[in-house]
């Protein structure tokens, strides 16, 4: 019990001296924090601030998963993840996975269930992602990102439980995704 008094005081003793924006791109802004700790320590944290986003675990009436390939700059890989996308100024999570769905595998959900959510990488990021079940799929494209050049790849959950214990599925909201879906998987019939 007293360490978690000590964390409280930790926590509550650090106040922000000052907060000044570095960057601000297109997607992302990245300010630096000054923030006094204990006695007269003073910390700097670099935060990127991230509109938020979805993922969704499209499951098929005959119980396949559909995920997609694409290079991903960052990384420097193609990587095979579940379909997602970024949230637009004021929409919905539920749209917006709707709206990914459609530009991304050509598909709408009939039937979409939150599964909760999570952050991406909470040290140095505020993206929060909106993790859902889609499910009674029927086909309905949108245009997408011409940006995106995406290949569409449809697994059992085994397959896909396989490639990520064989390290050919590495990104982690795909990983998550696949896990909770697992974990409810018989619940949501």
């Amino acid at each position: 019990m007293e360490s978690q008094s000590k964390r409280q005081q930790i926590h509550e003793e650090n106040s922000l001296i000052s907060s000044k924006t570095i960057y601000k791109g297109s997607l992302i802004t990245v300010r630096n924090d000054k923030v006094k700790g204990l006695g007269d320590a003073i910390h700097d944290y670099d935060i990127i601030e991230h509109p938020g986003a979805v993922v969704m675990v499209p499951v098929d009436s005959n119980g396949y998963l559909h995920l997609v390939k694409q290079y991903r700059r960052a990384s420097k890989k193609i990587l095979l993840e579940l379909p997602a996308g970024t949230l637009e100024k004021n929409e919905e999570p539920i749209y917006c996975a709707q709206r990914e769905l459609q530009e991304e595998i050509g598909f709408k959900a009939k039937k979409i269930t939150p599964l909760g959510g999570f952050y991406t990488a909470p040290g140095f990021c505020d993206e929060y992602l909106y993790l859902f079940l889609a499910e009674e799929l029927e086909e309905s494209s949108l245009d997408g990102d011409d940006s995106e050049m995406i290949d569409c790849v449809t697994l059992t959950l085994n397959e896909a439980l396989n490639l990520i214990e064989e390290g050919e599925i590495v990104d982690a909201k795909t990983i998550c995704g696949i896990y909770r879906y697992l974990r409810i998987k018989d619940t949501c019939k």
